[in-house]
């Protein structure tokens, strides 16, 4: 099975597909955190890649930043030098994942976003959640129903442990870190995803024989 994860950052969805025995190929624009990033990567911008040569993957996931759409960006984005702009930057980057996947025609995909986004997004979202305290999302695609931990004290795990804050790490990454999906949620849409995949290929031989 192939996952194609746009936008990876640190690789909290593609860490926890590769756990469910996905190959996982990241594009991260970000030089300094795709070094990071655990699985074989792409440095380049989404929306300068042709998605015509990314067909034929079970699934494409991504997070297009959401510093155009959060909370922050309503209540103090006034004062930042470099404004919120969600209906200009933030939506360009949302467009060029749903443009991805129209032309990729992956067999699943899913969007995550601030719940903010839903005003600037003329898809319905398929489900609002909570990833973890503080972790208010929204998802949207196609992907087949799969559990969300409610257990926070439990979604770090053994395997994977999120990165914790060192001493004097920077505002930049810092926001990556605090941005990245609980391994239990990864690891969980993998897992629907992959049992959803082997349930159509025994019908398929079924329907042969």
């Amino acid at each position: 099975m192939k996952a194609l994860d746009l936008y990876c950052g640190l690789g909290g969805w593609s860490d926890g597909l590769a756990q469910e025995g996905f190959e996982v190929l990241g594009v991260e624009i970000e030089p300094r955190i795709a070094e990071l990033y655990k699985h074989p990567v792409i440095v380049a911008d989404v929306c300068d890649l042709n998605p015509e040569e990314f067909k034929g993957y079970d699934l494409i996931v991504g997070s297009p930043p959401c510093r155009d759409f959060c909370v922050i960006a309503e209540t103090l984005g006034h004062r930042w030098k470099d404004p919120p702009d969600p209906k200009g930057r933030g939506m360009k980057l949302v467009n060029a994942f749903l443009n991805f996947v129209e032309v990729a025609q992956p067999t699943y995909w899913l969007m995550e976003n601030s719940p903010r986004a839903r005003k600037h997004i003329p898809i319905k979202e398929r489900q609002y959640t909570k990833l973890g305290k503080g972790m208010p999302r929204c998802f949207w695609g196609n992907y087949p129903a799969f559990l969300i931990t409610r257990d926070f004290s439990k979604t770090i795990s053994n395997s994977n442990k999120r990165l914790e804050d060192p001493p004097g790490i920077s505002k930049f990454m810092k926001s990556f870190v605090r941005a990245k999906i609980p391994f239990p949620v990864a690891q969980g849409l993998g897992k629907a995803v992959r049992t959803a995949i082997s349930k159509c290929k025994r019908t398929v031989r079924h329907n042969k024989t």
